[in-house]
């Protein structure tokens, strides 16, 4: 699985959670939406930006200019 699919998989994944403890949780006031918004946000939106592709290896340079 590319390492883009991995990413949006982890963090629908994460949001989906979220939204289900907070539905779960009995919410009820707009302050407690909003703190749910920003856990079920944040951490994806970290993680998208901060996970970087690792550098290309050697074998993988030589493979692609072999192809």
């Amino acid at each position: 699985m590319p390492l883009v699919s991995i990413k949006t998989v982890l963090a629908a994944v994460w949001v989906v959670g979220v939204c289900i403890a907070g539905i779960l949780g009995n919410l009820s006031s707009p302050s407690s939406w909003a703190v749910l918004a920003a856990v079920a946000l944040v951490p994806p939106g970290v993680m998208m930006w901060q996970w970087k592709t690792p550098p290309q290896t050697m074998s993988e340079s030589i493979r692609e200019v072999l192809r």
